[in-house]
């Protein structure tokens, strides 16, 4: 039940004040002030650019929130892309400007990008562009949930770093994949009555990848508008 309105009446009524130190939310009573502090109103980022990586450094657990959830909300349509993905069995080449021939039977050949096309009927090699590749309709990102970690094995094992579906699901895997206009959440629990920091990575597109091609079905997303894999 939310008291939010109750509590506010009684600080105007006895002139008091809100705490709103985040190491004393829980023990005041103004989680009204926490970002993120249950899933219904999860902190959002919103990404539209592939790869790109989010990173979160905190602390959880009494006496403020113990829980933290963030939703990643994806619009991704391939415009900005700064990875070129390749397509099924094809292997991306790859130009080196400065590289010398070891092969003394060969000559390096010279590239000049500012060179005119003067061969009649031939037309210049352009390169196009970096754009998610035409794998059709049922194609997927990869999102990879890291907790980095403290450096304090004993604040580290009360922490949990959990993904979540779009439909506020535990996924059981660090890895999922989801469709380019998805959405997901990410929870960060503590386990122990005390301030645990964290510190977690959140990688969007390191691969994308046709259903065909998925060969663990299990890390797509579940959600109840789909078929189950």
């Amino acid at each position: 039940m939310d008291v939010t309105t109750e509590l506010l009446k009684q600080n105007q009524t006895y002139s008091a004040s809100d705490n709103t130190n985040p190491d004393r939310y829980s023990s005041s009573r103004s989680l009204n002030y926490a970002t993120g502090a249950s899933i219904s109103k999860a902190e959002l980022a919103e990404v539209n650019v592939v790869p790109f990586s989010l990173q979160y450094s905190d602390a959880v657990g009494l006496y403020g929130v113990e829980n933290h959830f963030i939703k990643v909300k994806l619009n991704i349509i391939g415009d900005i892309v700064l990875k070129e993905y390749m397509e099924p069995g094809y292997i991306k080449a790859d130009i080196y400007d400065n590289a010398t021939e070891d092969d003394t039977g060969f000559v390096t050949s010279a590239l000049d990008r500012a060179a005119a096309e003067l061969d009649t009927g031939y037309s210049s090699a352009a390169t196009p562009p970096l754009t998610l590749p035409a794998i059709g309709l049922d194609a997927y990102l990869s999102i990879d949930l890291q907790n980095l970690k403290t450096s304090n094995m004993y604040n580290d094992a009360n922490l949990d770093v959990r993904l979540y579906t779009s439909e506020h699901e535990e996924h059981p895997y660090d890895l999922m994949y989801i469709k380019p206009r998805d959405f997901f959440y990410v929870g960060v629990h503590a386990r122990n009555t005390k301030r645990l920091p964290y510190n977690i990575q959140i990688d969007i597109g390191n691969e994308y990848k046709s259903l065909e091609s998925i060969s663990n079905k299990n890390y797509i997303m579940r959600t109840s508008d789909r078929p189950s894999f």
